[in-house]
């Protein structure tokens, strides 16, 4: 049994950032949350490995996807590391029985959501998929669900937990590793509670792939953008794709009949 983990960053236990700076290697908490999140997809991986997977691919999935101490993780986990890939999450297909989202975050505008944003901080303000607002845990369980692949695990904060649900529902186990209090202040687990969690959930989401159901979106797909500035949709307009749309001053709406052409 196959199991493909792909990994954010922000939604590991303890991780809150800091308000104003972004959490990459300016930010007081990188090697911090580094560590953690390498810990947790241990335990996910120790998880999934006792409850019967016998292939188990991690994928450091955020930003430029070297993050992750490779030299500890996993030994019985092969990596899929670096950027750009040929399409999102490029290892996965159909062989496999399920796919675990490890350290995501709740959508941008999220009550409670620590380090909420969808996928850019910066620059995006809302996102939609077939008039359906929409952040990354559930634009990544529709892209495994177009390869016909369940989401089985999840783990965020409680937010994110509470959005994953409402996407995935069926047998989607999750762990809430921290409460947000504001965007960079949290209740947390400690680590080791956390990371105990998330091994017991990984098995048991293994043991019970079979019950998993694929998120599927029928096609066409209409991804809409709303933009935090005018400038970022008069950019993306000046690349003149022909099933790229203007929709108002900030939101520009991108059709395709394949969800990766969209992100």
């Amino acid at each position: 049994m196959r199991i493909f983990i792909t990994t954010d960053f922000e939604g590991a236990c303890a991780v809150v950032g800091q308000a104003g700076v972004p959490l990459g290697r300016d930010s007081l908490q990188y090697d911090f949350a580094r560590r953690m999140l390498t810990a947790e997809i241990n335990a996910a991986v120790e998880g999934a490995l006792a409850g019967g997977a016998t292939d188990v691919i991690v994928e450091d999935g955020h930003g430029n996807g070297l993050n992750l101490l490779y030299d500890e993780l996993h030994p019985e986990a092969r990596l899929l590391i670096g950027t750009p890939q040929p399409r999102r999450m490029s290892a996965l297909d159909s062989s496999f029985a399920g796919v675990f989202l490890v350290g995501y975050h709740a959508m941008a505008g999220t009550p409670g959501g620590i380090l909420a944003h969808t996928y850019s901080s910066m620059t995006i303000q809302n996102m939609w998929l077939n008039d359906r607002r929409i952040g990354e845990i559930g634009f990544d369980a529709s892209v495994a669900g177009a390869l016909g692949v369940p989401v089985l695990l999840v783990t965020s904060d409680k937010a994110g937990v509470e959005e994953a649900r409402a996407f995935i529902g069926g047998q989607l186990r999750t762990v809430a590793v921290k409460e947000g209090l504001s965007r960079n202040a949290a209740l947390s687990l400690h680590p080791k509670k956390a990371q105990a969690l998330i091994r017991a959930a990984a098995e048991e989401a293994v043991r019970h792939a079979s019950e998993g159901r694929p998120l599927v979106e029928p096609p066409p797909y209409r991804l809409r953008r709303e933009f935090k500035l005018e400038s970022s949709a008069d950019q993306t307009m000046r690349q003149a794709a022909p099933n790229v749309s203007r929709i108002d001053s900030r939101t520009v709406e991108t059709t395709s009949d394949s969800l990766f052409a969209l992100i």
